[in-house]
């Protein structure tokens, strides 16, 4: 079996590692590059190409893209920079690209909606009894993501945050948790009928995400507990003068 999100994961934080300068400098060029993957799969797909090609390619690189596996791991990357303590140099390094990163994931995304939507979107409109019940739930929990997705994605531009009041932003950006959450769910519900066969898969998805909950969880807490440093030399004060 063929470790799709664990391959990703590597060379998306070789990727993001080792282009992390010209991401910061020319964030555009990336995302163009991005568009013209999509395209790329499209076509590929859609006129065929991959009857012809050969098969490694399909299996062990268009794939990646395909399943959403690399867009996936580029969006855990995005989720663990936020999670871990950003003193550490790796992750300060990675939050440096981290709204670049999550817009290139969203753009790969909507390459994997297209080739997978192609049929599976149009049969939800249109006669969605004919699915099975786990493609017709996988479809609909990846209709929400795409509405979450896509004004994510756009206010992640820093042309739109920056018209945006930082209140407003970050209220809007708390809608990413549910996205990750809306990942996890969507994977499971296509791979946990197949346990079987998938349950390597099923235990890697659950690992990464647990640990990034428990990691999120525990560092909101830190942050709550923590009092202002206004607050914190006022009380020193007031233990002074009592």
């Amino acid at each position: 079996m063929y470790p799709y999100i664990l391959i990703s994961l590597v060379l998306t934080l070789i990727f993001a590692l080792g282009c992390h300068g010209a991401i910061r400098k020319r964030p555009g060029v990336f995302y163009a590059l991005a568009v013209a993957v999509v395209v790329a799969e499209v076509v590929y797909y859609v006129c065929g190409v991959y009857e012809v090609a050969p098969e490694w390619l399909t299996d062990y690189v268009v794939n990646l893209f395909k399943r959403g596996a690399l867009s996936t791991a580029m969006f855990v990357v995005v989720m663990y920079t936020g999670a871990l303590d950003a003193k550490r140099p790796m992750v300060r390094r990675l939050m440096g690209i981290r709204g670049p990163l999550s817009i290139i994931a969203c753009l790969l995304t909507l390459g994997h909606n297209i080739i997978y939507g192609r049929k599976h979107f149009v049969t939800l409109f249109t006669n969605p009894g004919q699915m099975k019940p786990q493609t017709l739930a996988a479809a609909l929990i990846s209709v929400v993501m795409i509405a979450i997705m896509i004004p994510l994605m756009v206010t992640s531009f820093q042309a739109v945050r920056g018209k945006m009041k930082a209140k407003d932003w970050k209220r809007l950006q708390r809608l990413a948790y549910a996205f990750f959450a809306l990942i996890y769910v969507h994977v499971m519900v296509l791979f946990v009928p197949k346990l079987p066969k998938k349950w390597v898969d099923v235990l890697v998805y659950t690992v990464i995400f647990g640990v990034y909950l428990i990691l999120r969880v525990t560092k909101a807490a830190k942050a709550k507990g923590q009092k202002p440093a206004c607050c914190a030399s006022m009380e020193r004060y007031e233990k002074k003068t009592v």
